[in-house]
């Protein structure tokens, strides 16, 4: 009886390992006590994060989430950040722990950490269509969905000329786009009106009369979330 229940013990413990490798991937661009790692020619600096404006993450924290597969349905519980500038969904096991791993990169897996889901995905820019990399999602239709795609470029500090000039500090520089998804790819969403209305022509007139109304701006985040709730009526 007791051999039986250990071989079980073992069975479930060789199970929850297996998931685990499944969803973590190594990671070593960053490490518990606030240094990153920066490319820098054919190998990487460690960075003082302590002494750079900004951060590279979406937030500083980690903070409690879960790791969930769409094909199955199964999720894990994991200690999540996610790191914009290395475009990596961080994993830790415990808070505490000074170990931390990546979040492996499949359109099947995504992290969600309270309200907030992180994607991977396939995206098309003007200059190309095969990318990958993690969006947020912030608005889920039936039909259509919206996504926002965060960035940060590093800039190193610049050090002072003479006594006329300053020194600049180094610096993490955000940007953001916002996307939407079109044959089982995201396509980045014009800002500027005229082109919007181009990439839903069926429905130019319906949505032209009801920016106009609503008074939509396509930069507002919470007016793109106003305006894909109604695209998502239209889109059937």
């Amino acid at each position: 009886m007791k051999m039986k229940y250990l071989f079980i013990q073992l069975l479930v413990f060789f199970a929850l390992n297996t998931t685990v490798a499944q969803v973590v991937k190594s990671y070593h661009n960053s490490n518990y006590y606030g240094a990153m790692y920066i490319p820098s020619g054919d190998s990487n600096i460690a960075l003082d994060l302590s002494i750079v404006k900004g951060s590279p993450y979406d937030i500083d924290k980690f903070q409690l989430g879960k790791v969930l597969n769409n094909l199955t349905g199964e999720s894990q519980t994991f200690y999540i950040r996610y790191n914009i500038f290395n475009d990596v969904v961080e994993l830790k096991e415990t808070p505490n722990s000074p170990k931390i791993s990546g979040l492996v990169n499949s359109l099947n897996i995504y992290a969600k950490v309270n309200s907030k889901e992180y994607h991977y995905e396939l995206y098309e820019t003007d200059k190309s269509k095969n990318n990958e990399g993690y969006f947020i999602l912030l608005n889920k239709g039936k039909n259509i969905s919206l996504y926002l795609q965060k960035s940060k470029e590093f800039k190193d500090k610049v050090i002072a000329k003479d006594s006329y000039h300053k020194e600049k500090l180094a610096t993490f520089k955000d940007s953001e786009k916002f996307y939407f998804n079109k044959d089982k790819t995201l396509v980045e969403l014009s800002s500027k009106k005229k082109v919007f209305l181009k990439q839903f022509p069926e429905y130019s007139n319906e949505v032209s009369k009801y920016m106009k109304s609503e008074k939509i701006d396509l930069r507002s985040e919470k007016d793109l979330i106003k305006l894909f709730n109604y695209l998502d009526t239209l889109l059937k």
